[in-house]
């Protein structure tokens, strides 16, 4: 989405992605990942009575609750919220820093709500899944090592998210700043442009949350998995 906005010279590919993983992990991660890979999680395992359809339930439960929550931040209401969007005046700001940043307060004030949750929501899944198998017991020691390797780099890319979306503000900014200055120029008033804004801010927002919850989604996934090759059995 962030090439979309044309805010990220980075190509999306999927192409060797094994080896762009590695390219993260260093010498002792990737000693320690292949140590817990290697590790059996038999003796450890215990039963867990919690089932797969109340785990699936309380994902989507956390994940509702952040996309309304997001999505409501964005609505016209006097109502009391935490986290709410930003009403500059009618009038475009003299530059783009000091018009964005408030809006990027907003993003990020998202993003602290959201990575506490799903933190939450994906430490409760793993408890869950470490009780359906011993194979998924291991399977979840292994994410728990991934994830720490990893979360470094998830804070780090996350984070330089705002930014981007400051590069988004700042090009139609000097968009209207252009056409302003242009008799023949027709690019909308600020309020529209600054409306667009506001439903990519939205649309980014709503993206970063599917992300952010893909390893979780993976483990209840796995958790199906295993309970539907059980019944089989």
């Amino acid at each position: 989405m962030l090439g979309e906005l044309a805010v990220s010279d980075a190509e999306v590919s999927h192409h060797h992605f094994a080896q762009r993983l590695g390219q993260l992990i260093d010498l002792s991660d990737s000693v320690n990942i292949s140590r817990v890979h290697a590790q059996q999680s038999a003796n450890s395992f215990t039963a867990s009575t919690e089932s797969d359809e109340a785990i699936t339930a309380e994902f989507l439960q956390v994940r509702n609750a952040i996309v309304a929550s997001i999505i409501k931040s964005f609505e016209d209401s006097t109502g009391l919220r935490r986290i709410k969007l930003p009403r500059p005046g009618l009038e475009a700001p003299t530059d783009a820093a000091s018009g964005y940043e408030p809006y990027g307060r907003f993003y990020a004030a998202h993003q602290r709500e959201m990575g506490s949750k799903i933190q939450q929501l994906r430490k409760q899944v793993r408890e869950a899944a470490q009780g359906g198998s011993a194979e998924l017991a291991q399977l979840v020691v292994l994410d728990e090592a991934l994830g720490d390797t990893l979360a470094g780099h998830s804070r780090k890319f996350f984070a330089a998210i705002p930014g981007l979306l400051a590069r988004r503000y700042a090009h139609l900014l000097n968009e209207y700043t252009l056409a302003s200055d242009d008799p023949q120029g027709n690019s909308g008033s600020w309020p529209e442009l600054l409306e667009l804004f506001c439903q990519n801010m939205q649309s980014l927002l709503l993206a970063e949350v599917e992300a952010r919850l893909l390893p979780t989604q993976g483990l209840i996934e796995a958790l199906h998995s295993e309970i539907e090759n059980t019944h089989h059995e």
